[in-house]
């Protein structure tokens, strides 16, 4: 009998989605040290987020014509290393020059490797004909969750260059994996490889803006998780990561059972309540002043927000199955104007009125993404 490869291609893009998420684990829990290592303030943080998310959005609209040119196991064996780079050299900034250099190069890398490696992901799942994407994005979470705590005290204690050091690492070790185990696939061909002409438009716009919504509040419960928390108890920076930590972990435990949950419960119903869940705990985050009560309600939020973007990805590459980049790319398109706007939002009012009350805003924003999924599951769409 012949042994199985290693690492398999499942085991190879997994590394990859927890590289993601430990990258996004190290700029949740360092937050407060890059602001202070940089001399910038929240609103000017909230900007560099802004800059940095059109060139994550711009970079994920154009991979659907990238994948007429280049295989999944291509781009993501050229944007990692970058990744590892820009990443390692925005956790050094040392001045606001130096901040806004970097953050929008990093933008770019975070936009082309959420493309491929979810578009390299939905393709196996395809292939092994069962339900594996949510324990996918699991990895995703478990990474932030372990990365978040880490980063917050390697910050305080070491400095940012020891978070950006171990990031390089988990970097290195995906970078290899791809390279081992993911073959290049055929590249999308014909009228449906063209964004102008994808059919199954209209559900998935519905689907693009309801995402745009959602992925704007996951962004803010990371990233501005650690900075509330330091501005709740000051006394306790060195675990400030603990928001996004809990966060990242509660994402994984719902993560990991997701595919038999939308088999067994029905992927609309598991959304609707999901999403219920998740404005309940942005409100608490808006009243809390109590550093105990807000880890809670972070925890709270990664629990409903856990299964609501992958299940928008699988639905939206199953709409279009002739180029699932493509139909990953037009959805990303579609999410460009809450992304880009919420970090400068959230900034000016984070500054002005108070970080609590500018996560209590994020609530409405996700009222807004219910109404968006109850239209399109009154249209006819989805389980």
């Amino acid at each position: 009998m012949t042994a199985p490869a290693f690492p398999s291609p499942r085991m190879a893009i997994t590394t990859v989605f927890v590289t993601f998420g430990i990258a996004i684990g190290a700029l949740a829990g360092s937050m407060p040290s890059v602001m202070r290592n940089a001399g910038i303030d929240a609103e000017t943080f909230g900007l560099g987020l802004t800059i940095s998310t059109v060139l994550t959005v711009g970079a994920m609209s154009v991979g659907g014509q990238i994948a007429r040119v280049a295989s999944n196991r291509a781009v993501l064996l050229g944007v990692l290393p970058a990744f590892a780079l820009s990443l390692g050299a925005y956790l050094m900034a040392a001045t606001p020059l130096w901040f806004f250099i970097t953050i929008p190069v990093m933008g770019l890398c975070f936009g082309l490797t959420d493309l491929f490696m979810n578009a390299e992901a939905v393709t196996l799942e395809h292939d092994l004909k069962r339900p594996i994407f949510m324990t996918f994005h699991g990895g995703v979470s478990a990474g932030v969750g372990v990365m978040a705590v880490a980063a917050s005290w390697l910050a305080t204690q070491w400095g940012t260059w020891a978070v950006a050091a171990v990031a390089a690492l988990m970097f290195a070790i995906s970078w290899l994996m791809v390279r081992r185990a993911i073959a290049p696939r055929p590249l999308a061909a014909g009228k449906a490889a063209r964004m102008g002409t994808l059919p199954n438009r209209i559900p998935l716009m519905l689907l693009g803006i309801a995402a745009g919504l959602i992925i704007a509040a996951e962004t803010s419960a990371l990233l501005w998780s650690a900075k509330l928390l330091d501005e709740i108890a000051p006394s306790l920076a060195a675990i400030a990561g603990l928001g996004a930590a809990f966060f990242g972990l509660c994402n994984a435990a719902v993560r990991f059972p997701g595919d038999r949950m939308r088999t067994l419960l029905g992927e609309m119903p598991l959304m609707i309540a999901s999403l219920i869940v998740s404005i309940c705990g942005f409100v608490a985050l808006g009243l809390s002043t109590s550093f105990v009560v807000s880890v809670a309600a972070f925890a709270t939020v990664g629990f409903g927000l856990a299964l609501l973007i992958p299940t928008i990805f699988a639905m939206s590459a199953k709409l279009v199955p002739e180029n699932r980049a493509g139909a990953l790319s037009f959805v990303s398109l579609l999410t460009a104007v809450p992304r880009v706007l919420a970090p400068l939002a959230f900034g000016i009012v984070a500054a002005r009125l108070g970080t609590a009350f500018a996560f209590g805003l994020v609530a409405v924003g996700l009222l807004a993404s219910l109404g968006l999924i109850i239209t399109f599951k009154r249209k006819g769409h989805g389980a």
